[in-house]
């Protein structure tokens, strides 16, 4: 049965209490590292537990790895089943592993700590041996996502030979904004998919997220998709909003998306 959780990355802003844009991540992210403590994680839960989630993808943001001890994952972890909450992905950057191999290896001993087994992150075709390793050394899966990537052929190059590790997650959003059919995308990696993301956009050619369903990305279509394939793995509600808090956005993304999936509607083929 499809799980449909909350990516924390939807809070990259909170910390600047919203005066912010995709524009400025960067920023934004490190004031989210900086500032982030547990009594912060405890109302992040507490929020999304009352937006009507049980599931959630945990970004790096709040659980960075240079940071990251037994102890401080253990409290993490307690907080988050407090709220009745469950993780199910490690979102992250794994950066580079031929150059700057000790950071790669600190997210997955995070995930690790953290008692995750699948990590979504971009990574390039020449470092996916190394991150197979790290996979095989760890016990986790890495779900390849598209960011810059003007088409799914891309990640499978990416995932090359070690598709028993490697697969793909993708960001309906970011293929919005290269102008390609995210429901297409779906498809054509429907049998790579470890994870989806659910993200709409403005417009092509910028990445502007905006609430599901008053983009270009085709959400609706894009579950569509998911029913046609039988996909029964991870969707991450996604809306990273610069100006405002995203929570009842994604609250009424979750009925939404709930919805679609309970429609009947003649699946391709039959």
């Amino acid at each position: 049965m499809m799980i449909i959780g909350f990516q924390t990355a939807n809070y990259f802003a909170r910390a600047t209490n919203y005066q912010t844009s995709m524009d400025m991540w960067g920023e934004a992210e490190r004031k989210v590292i900086e500032t982030f403590n547990l009594a912060e994680f405890d109302r992040i839960c507490g929020d999304i537990q009352g937006a009507g989630f049980q599931d959630i993808e945990l970004w790096m943001g709040h659980s960075f790895p240079k940071f990251m001890t037994p102890f401080f994952a253990e409290e993490l972890q307690k907080i988050w089943k407090s709220h009745g909450l469950s993780v199910y992905s490690y979102s992250c950057s794994l950066g580079d592993p031929v150059r700057y191999p000790r950071w790669t290896r600190l997210c997955f001993e995070t995930a690790k700590m953290l008692g995750i087994e699948l990590i979504t992150s971009g990574i390039t075709k020449e470092s996916a041996p190394v991150i197979n390793s790290l996979c095989n050394e760890y016990g986790m899966k890495v779900g390849v996502e598209n960011h810059p990537e003007k088409h799914p052929d891309e990640i499978k190059a990416a995932i090359g030979d070690y598709g028993d590790l490697l697969g793909a997650t993708v960001d309906t959003g970011w293929y919005g904004t290269q102008g390609f059919s995210a429901a297409e995308a779906i498809w054509q990696l429907k049998d790579y998919l470890l994870n989806v993301h659910l993200k709409d956009v403005r417009e092509i050619g910028e990445h502007n997220p905006v609430a599901l369903g008053t983009g270009i990305a085709g959400i609706a279509d894009c579950v569509q998709a998911l029913k046609e394939i039988g996909y029964d793995r991870t969707v991450s509600i996604e809306h990273e909003a610069g100006k405002h808090d995203p929570t009842n956005d994604c609250a009424k993304a979750l009925v939404w998306v709930k919805s679609l999936l309970k429609e009947s509607q003649p699946i391709s083929g039959l």
